[in-house]
């Protein structure tokens, strides 16, 4: 991730709209499946907690605004679309702070998300399709 200028706020921006992403990635298919969700809280301990060091006022790490906003998603039943359109609402606003390596991160972990319960469905296929499509508009 692009280190210049980039504040706490603009990390907890950007992680809330990744776990809106990767709620549509686990939801898609009609339910978020215990599996996906615990594919998720392990990517975030293991990739993303280490990626960074902001916090909010609390002396949370910032990356773990992706549980919260995923957990917030799932709790509402919020259509995947609705989800998806969130983050791209947030990395249109914030695409300066998305580099190769963040892309890369964030398309890994919604593939892994997708392949945690029996695999890829169609539909988990067609939500990265649509990420890939909306990064490769860099």
């Amino acid at each position: 991730m692009k280190e210049e200028t980039i504040t706490s706020e603009t990390y907890q921006e950007i992680y809330t709209g990744l776990g809106y992403l990767f709620y549509s990635i686990a939801a898609v298919d009609g339910q978020v499946k215990p599996a996906e969700a615990e594919k998720l809280k392990e990517l975030v301990n293991k990739d993303w907690v280490p990626l960074e060091g902001s916090r909010d006022e609390l002396g949370t790490d910032a990356a773990y605004y992706i549980e919260f906003s995923f957990d917030d998603a799932n709790d509402q039943a919020m259509p995947p679309e609705d989800a998806f359109a969130r983050f791209k609402t947030t990395y249109e606003a914030n695409k300066a702070h998305f580099d190769a390596s963040l892309r890369e991160l964030t398309f890994g972990t919604a593939q892994a998300i997708a392949s945690a319960f029996a695999r890829h469905n169609k539909s988990e296929l067609g939500q990265l399709a649509q990420l890939s499509l909306l990064f490769k508009k860099v």
